[in-house]
């Protein structure tokens, strides 16, 4: 376990609400301040390397979470060893941001193999950290901007535990009800 980071999804009757150490649920103010606190590690790395993302979406998400460095995307005309050596080229590391379902694994893993042929450090720290934090709400980078503002709401609303899934069907069923009642 890092420092300072908790573990989503091991509390069984709230799938989605982490275990702290003490034994309470994870709340929105701690899942807000772990993903700030990750968000900020990015954008201070990713001022010396770039971040490599699958397609445009993601960097779309990266630039309105306030990323404003390289970012190099998997999806764009070469091959994901031709986007190593071009990044080899100009950078001594990278930093290595695919979503967290199976494609983007092993896109991870291609990525490592060809930084590492070309001799490029890669930080995967970041996607295991952010991959902890979110895999039960989104899989992929591109979600991440509106995920970051729903717990950012959820945060200062003063919401305290993150609400189950069976609490978020029961809500939309409702809606659902009300809308079909006005028609």
């Amino acid at each position: 376990m890092l420092a300072g980071f908790v573990f989503v999804g091991d509390a069984p009757d709230h799938p989605l609400a982490a275990q702290l150490p003490e034994g309470g649920l994870m709340d929105w103010e701690q899942l807000h301040l772990d993903l700030q606190k990750v968000l900020e590690d990015l954008e201070e790395k990713n001022r010396v390397a770039p971040i490599i993302v699958e397609g445009e979406y993601d960097r779309r998400a990266l630039r309105a979470l306030g990323v404003t460095g390289d970012v190099r995307l998997i999806n764009e005309g070469s091959t994901i060893f031709g986007l190593c050596e071009s990044i080899a080229g100009g950078h001594r590391e990278a930093i290595i941001l695919t979503d967290w379902d199976v494609r983007g694994g092993r896109l991870a893993r291609q990525l490592r193999d060809g930084l590492a042929a070309n001799g490029v450090r890669f930080d995967e720290e970041l996607r295991a950290r952010l991959t902890r934090l979110c895999r039960k709400d989104i899989t992929d980078v591109e979600s991440l901007h509106t995920f970051v503002e729903r717990v950012s709401d959820h945060a200062s609303s003063g919401h305290h535990h993150r609400d189950s899934k069976r609490w978020y069907s029961e809500r939309v069923f409702r809606r659902d009800n009300r809308r079909r009642s006005q028609k």
